[in-house]
């Protein structure tokens, strides 16, 4: 709409980005997940600059499965920094009181809250891995709810991306499925909500 009222362009010349990226040869993977990652442990760096450029040079497939990687990647290394260096200093910070409490949320719903997290466009990836590192979650539900929960807006970023380099119209429509798959999830936390409020076996993870 802005383009039409205002004349602006909105094509986008990727050939630059792309010329960099082939100039370092079959090092250009390793090299954006090694960027991704630092700028996951370094959390005011934003990720979505670096997901659009991902589809630019790679597309969607390609360019998510590195995003995804050094993501993934920086997201460990940020969850046992802050494990190694924050965690012990929690009690002292909140207190002790607020500190178990803040514990046992983390055990309960402590997966569905980093899913959540990482599917909502406001919410800073970066931060979640350094504050799920000072709670007690364990760290294979914190790795598998992240994967699960970056995958959708990681994926819709970078075929973003790619579409700025082809059709404005393909990156709309992208958007489109973020905001799908945000309601699909909340209709689905909701409806095990309401079973375990229903049930009570439905909140034990036994049955």
């Amino acid at each position: 709409v802005a383009a039409r009222l205002f004349g602006w362009s909105y094509d986008i010349n990727a050939a630059p980005l792309r010329e960099w990226v082939e100039g370092w040869g079959a090092w250009g993977p390793f090299v954006f997940v090694a960027v991704m990652a630092l700028s996951v442990l370094f959390a005011p760096i934003p990720g979505v600059p670096i997901f659009i450029a991902a589809g630019l040079v790679w597309g969607p497939v390609a360019g998510t499965t590195y995003s995804m990687a050094g993501q993934l990647i920086g997201s460990t290394m940020a969850f046992y920094v802050s494990r190694r260096f924050g965690r012990r200093h929690l009690p002292r910070l909140i207190g002790r009181k607020a500190a178990e409490r803040l514990d046992n949320a983390a055990q309960t719903m402590g997966g569905r809250v980093i899913f959540w997290s990482r599917m909502l466009p406001a919410v800073n990836f970066d931060w979640i891995s350094f504050v799920a590192g000072i709670t007690s979650i364990r760290f294979a539900p914190f790795f598998l709810y992240s994967a699960f929960g970056m995958l959708l807006p990681t994926w819709v970023a970078v075929a973003a991306g790619d579409g700025l380099g082809r059709d404005i119209r393909i990156t709309l429509a992208y958007g489109g499925l973020w905001v799908a798959g945000i309601v699909g999830s909340a209709g689905y936390f909701w409806y095990r909500r309401r079973r375990s409020f229903q049930d009570p076996r439905a909140a034990d993870p036994r049955h």
